[in-house]
């Protein structure tokens, strides 16, 4: 059966989250990582979106936790409570997870239609810089993204124990929908925007 949308609170139960299709635990991670290319070509640091130089802002109860991230490729590090003004589609993603290169394209398309409607920004866990970078080549990553190398602080505050996970984020910075696994299809992420951020693609 296929994984539901979640609303926040980020409290996942272990049950489900052991669901997901990529799993993020130590023995997987050591097969996988031998899979991706651990030296990223000049290509790939070309095509990472700079991260978005924002306002601070207060954290609040039900938003973003207050955790600041590195970015990935160029610009200044991002801290996730700051993600306001514009409605933000947060996606948690890894090098070594299939089903992330399987959403990639639909987030793609997403980001094309919605113009300066939406925010997109990744969160790269569990994986190397030098492995993010080439993911962002291979997969076709459309968005700008931090880095959690050792996904510690992911897990801790976003409780993304395994990726894809995809938040959505009001412009005043409330978490008001997540959803745990991958989404399968364009429809589906569609009327994901549309029914937590208001935005009709």
């Amino acid at each position: 059966m296929r994984r539901r949308s979640r609303p926040v609170p980020f409290v996942a139960l272990a049950v489900v989250l052991l669901l997901t299709a990529c799993s993020s635990g130590a023995d997987n991670d050591a097969d996988t990582n031998r899979d991706v290319v651990a030296v990223p070509t000049a290509a790939a640091i070309v095509a990472t979106e700079p991260c978005p130089d924002l306002e601070p802002a207060d954290p609040r109860a039900d938003g973003l936790p207050d955790l600041e991230l590195p970015c990935l490729g160029d610009g200044p590090a991002v801290r996730l409570s700051d993600l306001r003004g514009v409605p933000t589609v947060l996606n948690v993603w890894a090098a070594w997870c299939s089903n992330c290169d399987r959403e990639m394209p639909l987030f793609a398309d997403a980001a094309e239609r919605a113009g300066n409607d939406l925010r997109f920004l990744g969160v790269h866990y569990k994986a190397t810089r030098e492995q993010g970078l080439q993911s962002v080549k291979d997969f076709g990553v459309p968005f700008p993204s931090v880095q959690d190398e050792d996904g510690d602080l992911v897990v801790k505050e976003l409780g993304a124990y395994a990726p894809p996970q995809t938040f959505f984020v009001t412009a005043d910075g409330r978490v008001a929908g997540r959803e745990i696994g991958e989404i399968s299809s364009q429809r589906e992420l569609d009327d994901l925007v549309e029914r937590y951020l208001g935005v009709e693609l």
